[in-house]
């Protein structure tokens, strides 16, 4: 039996006992507000599942809709990523958002949508799509939850850093809100805080605007075994998408699981033990794909509602197979560390993972380090900021012979973002903002060649301003 016919009984096992468990219950589970509480969610879920705690607490349940429109205005000093022809534009961007959140006894439901376009004066394409899509659906029980969630992207351009300032990009989308898939074991913060996960799909940069599709669906579980040990299990498929059939970039499938065992120590503090599995496979690319095997120990202190420390790591297996050079195995260290503090006004993020990634259509597969720090601050009543920084260096792990060179023949690259925004609040309704962000991707210097010179980075700066309606949340209970 292959790998994906594993990952696959494996998807279908969950769902059948999901559907077993719902049949189980007696009734139609009522509504919330229909004389029926939700179930309450851990508020310190294990630190092996993909569930991370509030750190805002007191919120009580709700269901609820949240429209939303979004306007803005940029310079944009290298709207296509050029590594040799950067020129200006200005650039005018239309989103629209939804989000919704939908309460049962027994089953939780949420939506997260943005959906649009901007629009170029010159030195790029007229116009460029954005769509974004995240979903969660939660079957609830006494002793654990089963969750199905799915992630999806259409975007111009990588998505590590993509409209992290103002707007929609800060406030209503692109895996913004913290999704769906935000959370522990090996998801590095998920794809709704940094749009990297262990489950893929990371495309954490790109040349030019070369649209992409991704996709990610996770089906996991989580049961307790006791009052202090939990087992959690997931699988996932994940893909990359080149929509323009640029045969330079690499198309990837991702099929992964993880299998965690978690021990509560205190009320504070938690251990956990993991396996994970990766498949990385290359659909439109003849040099050869690889697998991993990771085992990790994770450890966590939280305090509820204030902090969220997590660090933790182990052996890192990888094994190639390659038409041109054969097949190899090697082992390395894989790990991760996360810190989330809430103050009374400020709330800040640092978080580092190093793990293997699909190559993000550079390479064919890549080894990543990525740090990202993020911090925010309300002033007063109207007036918040923020600020976001990420790093991320890849090196190749599949060398690719001459002949299926995609862009470049580089051996790594680095790619830094960093910035911030200023909202004012306008009412109840509307917002302003003001943002600035700086993006620079750079190649080692094997991408021009042996014995070549050429240029081998870009730059780009962004300011922008722009005008968010966000209504009070429709109540839907």
């Amino acid at each position: 039996m292959s790998i994906r016919q594993l990952i696959s009984t494996f998807l279908l096992s969950v769902v059948v006992s999901g559907w077993a468990l719902a049949q189980s219950q007696s009734g139609p589970p009522p509504a919330y507000g229909q004389g029926a509480e939700p179930a309450q969610s851990n508020p310190n879920p294990p630190i092996s599942g993909l569930d991370q705690p509030t750190l805002e607490p007191g919120a009580a349940p709700r269901s609820f809709l949240i429209p939303g429109a979004h306007v803005s205005e940029a310079l944009d000093t290298n709207p296509t990523g050029s590594t040799t022809d950067q020129s200006s534009a200005s650039v005018t961007t239309l989103l629209g958002s939804l989000a919704l959140q939908r309460l049962w006894s027994r089953y939780d439901l949420a939506l997260d949508y943005v959906g649009g376009g901007s629009f170029y004066s010159s030195g790029g394409p007229s116009a460029s799509q954005i769509e974004s899509l995240e979903a969660d659906q939660r079957i609830l029980w006494r002793n654990g939850q089963l969750a199905f969630r799915d992630a999806f992207s259409y975007l111009p351009e990588g998505s590590f850093g993509f409209g992290s300032y103002g707007g929609a990009g800060s406030i209503a989308g692109i895996g913004a809100l913290g999704g769906p898939l935000s959370g522990g074991g090996f998801s590095g913060g998920g794809i709704g805080a940094t749009q990297n996960s262990f489950f893929g799909p990371g495309q954490f940069a790109s040349i030019g605007q070369e649209p992409v599709i991704t996709n990610l669906a996770v089906a996991d579980v989580t049961q307790n075994l006791s009052r202090r040990s939990a087992l959690t299990l997931a699988g996932s498929y994940g893909l990359v998408h080149y929509t323009n059939d640029n045969s330079e970039f690499f198309d990837s499938r991702q099929v992964a699981a993880q299998a965690g065992y978690n021990y509560q120590l205190s009320r504070k503090d938690q251990i956990a033990f993991i396996y994970g599995y990766q498949a990385f496979r290359y659909p439109n690319s003849a040099t050869g794909d690889f697998n991993t095997h990771v085992i990790n120990v994770l450890y966590g202190h939280r305090v509820s509602g204030r902090m969220d420390f997590l660090v933790g790591g182990g052996p890192q297996v990888t094994q190639t197979s390659s038409p041109f050079f054969g097949s190899s195995t090697y082992v390395s260290l894989s790990g991760r560390a996360s810190l989330r503090y809430r103050f009374p006004k400020t709330s800040l993020g640092v978080y580092y993972d190093h793990y293997n990634t699909s190559g993000s259509g550079f390479f064919v597969g890549a080894k990543t380090d990525l740090v990202r720090f993020s911090v925010s601050r309300a002033f007063g009543r109207v007036w918040d900021a923020s600020a976001d920084i990420g790093y991320t260096h890849d090196s190749r792990i599949l060398p690719v012979p001459v002949i299926f060179s995609p862009v470049n023949n580089a051996e790594s690259y680095n790619y830094v973002y960093a910035g911030g925004a200023l909202h004012r609040q306008l009412g109840r309704q509307f917002s302003a903002f003001v943002s600035y962000q700086f993006n620079q991707l750079g190649f080692d210097q094997s991408f021009c060649g042996v014995g070549i010179s050429c240029d081998r980075s870009s730059n780009r700066h962004i300011v922008a301003f722009g005008l968010d309606w966000h209504p009070h949340p429709i109540r839907l209970d």
